[in-house]
């Protein structure tokens, strides 16, 4: 019989692992709260996210198979589903459990609450983490600054159901099981490790990226031993010890093995490969072949390696199965390899060019470096680069470094070297920046006084964000004498202090920063005037219908109307659809087609380049069935009936990169809003870039950009709205600035247009609702957008 003195007791046996507990289930509460701000929205979010929700309702509609053509997308002739469903398949798996929990509970709202679903579970495979390459401490650290990290944040609100949240989610449980499975050697662990990679792929084609690190792991480690070796000894030497060979045979066992038979497995049921997937993903460096042969001859030279130090074992009747087990794997890898430098892509797909966040960082400069810190988190940026100068220290200090954290450190190399490539891949340097930043945090007893100074960095840092007053000048300065004393007497008391009070502070600076984070991505809401145009898509479009508009929005576009059990079919959705994969018209075709569309100032060449869109020719359909055969459903080779064009006031801002691939010249739409009003009533834009007035009773715009050499100069042409009616007003003046400037109906923009965009089929289009269009038909509008029905095609 229990008293209550024998509770408390067996409590008291649990107090560390209950405290975890709680911490964990905080951290995730944490986590789904701050990203609640959406969780009104009646449908999912942005783009992307439509795209997901899109295709885990066709699986569910199919009978749980994913059906074997896109006919919405890319058409015409729409494209393969796609095989790499995992995503949308655990958006299906979470609306059984709640549909199952409550009836009301639909798809579209299984798919807005995913993200928060796997949000509260990320924590427990980072903590598992954590624990397996150091303590507690680094697994409760990690879980914390992966979950708010702002760059997860901002995709993976209450109703952005796009992959990212389940990237993350993988990307932990991938290393954990991986790591655990080199560290037991255990078969059971080893099976995990496999099912939990397959999970990752199977959700993210990306998901390769921890086994192509692994596999580099094969050669890191030997090389930094010898590194190691040379500095522990202080003489240079090249030899392999027979220490680092058994090393070597430690990992080889478990990690080739989860390496080869993942790779076999995706092969036959995926149609994918590690090799595949990491010389494609290189393409955008523009190598071409020379990566391609230096990934033949070093992966030829791995296996070459390891079946060296393999090579007796083929003579031991009880280790012979492995070594041939690794003969047969090597030469199969091998193969896979050869394959993918053959057939993987050798150039970046031209949308890359526009991609802001694919443009290279320099994280060595104060912008670049506060660039990435904005999106991992200040504090865990600066403690994942305080992991070099810890394994330095360690090196200095002869200890030996453990092949978990060799790994670690190349991990973090490697996604650092990604960021540089570009902020886009900010979400897995997120991922290796809170591992580094909970290991590094983790061993402050052991290397307080290092810990110390990285973290008065960090302080210094902070003084970018609060600023450079006198009273933080003085409450920093204190500190850091403070701090300086307590290093040189060696005080562990005040040096753990001193730990714990800043990384206290900058912790609450980072939740601040998380919260507000969460609280500005309310702007992801789709707005009631795109709702308005979707209703009225589904309402007067007819079903065999072609709706065309830049990019992205095509994913709103084919999910919305599928939702609402009227699929309309779209040009292009912004899933990437390269050479080989989209036939005739792939991605690289279509978004030059679209940027010519809007950008020429020529209405006939619009509608010649939109007719190719309304059926393939026949010798097009027969290249079509040659390469996918009988998947290709008959509807793909028939013609739309209707064919739509949308003109939104995103595009605007999008305009430099829409004229970019049309025209092959990139011009941009100066926007500028109402900043103030003069003594004299004119109207100043953009802080006096743009100054509107009046003289003598006509609208005149002063355009004003030192930078240019442009300085007071007249435009030629200045339109505005007076009792909901537009006027031109020209200047007749042999020096005026050729170019435009529209005035917004309420006054509050101005917006400076070059005569090349003034003439553009998308400036009549949206700026004048296309007013002497011959061919395009206006059938809606409301303030955001303008819809077209194309006329004779």
């Amino acid at each position: 019989m229990y008293t209550v003195k024998k509770v408390f007791t067996k409590i008291g046996k649990y107090k560390k692992s209950i405290l975890i507990v709680l911490a964990l289930v905080l951290i995730s509460f944490l986590g789904v709260w701050i990203r609640l701000s959406t969780i009104s929205t009646p449908t999912v979010l942005d783009y992307d996210p439509w795209y997901f929700y899109r295709h885990a309702a066709m699986i569910l509609n199919n009978n749980l198979l994913p059906p074997k053509w896109d006919v919405q997308s890319y058409f015409p002739p729409g494209r393969d589903f796609g095989n790499l469903n995992g995503w949308s398949y655990t958006i299906i798996f979470f609306y059984f459990i709640l549909h199952f929990l409550s009836s009301s509970i639909t798809l579209m709202k299984a798919a807005i609450l995913s993200p928060l679903i796997i949000v509260a579970l990320i924590p427990i495979p980072a903590y598992l983490l954590g624990k397996e390459i150091s303590n507690e401490i680094a697994g409760l650290t990690i879980a914390l600054f992966a979950v708010l990290a702002p760059t997860l944040i901002g995709v993976s609100m209450a109703g952005y159901c796009d992959t990212d949240s389940p990237i993350v989610f993988w990307f932990f449980a991938s290393l954990f099981a991986t790591l655990l499975a080199m560290k037991s050697k255990k078969i059971l662990h080893i099976t995990l490790a496999i099912l939990i990679n397959l999970a990752f792929i199977y959700t993210w084609g990306g998901g390769w990226i921890n086994l192509i690190i692994f596999t580099v792991f094969f050669f890191a480690l030997p090389i930094f031993r010898i590194f190691e070796n040379i500095v522990h000894s202080r003489e240079f030497s090249l030899k392999l010890t027979p220490e680092i060979i058994s090393e070597i045979r430690e990992i080889t066992y478990p990690l080739f093995t989860i390496i080869f038979l993942t790779n076999l497995i995706t092969t036959v049921f995926l149609e994918h490969d590690e090799f595949r997937s990491f010389l494609g993903g290189l393409a955008f460096t523009n190598l071409g072949i020379a990566i391609r042969i230096l990934a033949i001859l070093l992966i030829f030279f791995l296996f070459s390696f390891l079946l060296w130090i393999y090579r007796k074992d083929f003579k031991d009747k009880q280790k012979r199965k492995f070594a041939y087990f690794l003969a047969i794997g090597s030469i199969f890898l091998l193969y896979l390899t050869v394959k993918a430098a053959l057939t993987a892509p050798t150039a970046p797909l031209l949308v890359n060019i526009s991609v802001a966040e694919l443009q290279p960082i320099n994280v060595f400069s104060l912008r670049g470096f506060f660039s990435i810190a904005s999106r991992v988190g200040l504090i865990t940026t600066i403690l994942a680069f305080g992991i070099v100068p810890l394994i330095l220290y360690k090196i200095i200090l002869k200890e030996k470094i453990a092949k978990e954290e060799v790994f670690l450190f190349l991990f973090s190399l490697f996604m650092f070297v990604l960021i540089t490539r570009g902020i886009r891949f900010s979400l897995q340097f997120t991922v290796a920046a809170s591992i580094a930043a909970g290991y590094l945090i983790s061993n402050y007893k052991r290397y307080p006084k290092l810990t110390l100074l990285i973290l008065l960095f960090s302080l210094t840092m902070y003084l970018f964000y609060l600023g450079f007053s006198i009273p933080n000048l003085l409450l920093y300065f204190l500190i850091l004498v403070f701090s300086l004393l307590s290093i040189y007497k060696s005080n562990q008391n005040q040096m753990f202090l001193l730990i714990f009070a800043i990384f206290i502070f900058s912790t609450i600076f980072f939740i601040s920063n998380s919260i507000q984070m969460g609280i500005s991505s309310k702007e992801m809401l789709i707005s009631k005037n795109w709702y308005d145009m979707l209703d009225w898509f589904v309402k007067n479009a007819d079903k065999d219908a072609l709706l065309m508009t830049w990019w992205d929005p095509g994913h709103i576009l084919a999910g919305y109307t599928y939702y609402k059990g009227k699929p309309l079919k779209v040009h292009a959705d912004g899933a990437h659809c390269g050479p080989g994969a989209c036939i005739p018209y792939d991605h690289n075709v279509r978004i030059q087609d679209m940027g010519r569309i809007f950008a020429t100032s020529n209405e006939n060449e619009s509608l010649s380049i939109i007719k190719k869109y309304k059926q393939l020719t026949q010798d097009q359909c027969r290249q079509v069935y040659e390469k996918f055969d009988d998947i290709v459903p008959e509807e793909a080779c028939k013609p739309v009936s209707e064919i739509y064009i949308i003109a939104s006031n995103d595009l605007i801002g999008k305009y430099y990169w829409l004229s970019y691939f049309g025209t092959g010249k990139g011009e941009s739409f100066i926007q500028l809003s109402l900043t103030s009003v003069d003594s004299s009533g004119n109207l100043i834009y953009g802080n006096g870039i743009i100054t509107v007035m009046q003289k003598n009773g006509k609208i005149y715009s002063i355009f004003n950009l030192p930078q240019q050499g442009i300085i007071n100069k007249v435009v030629k042409e200045t339109i505005y709205f007076y009792n909901n009616q537009r006027i031109s007003s020209y200047s007749n003046s042999s020096e005026a600035l050729p170019g435009t400037v529209w005035i917004s109906p309420d006054f509050k923009t101005a917006i400076y247009m070059t005569p090349s965009i003034r003439d553009s089929i998308f400036t009549k289009m949206f700026f004048f609702n296309g007013q002497g269009l011959k061919n395009f038909e206006l059938v809606y509008s409301n303030p955001e957008i303008r819809v077209f029905k194309v006329k004779n095609i």
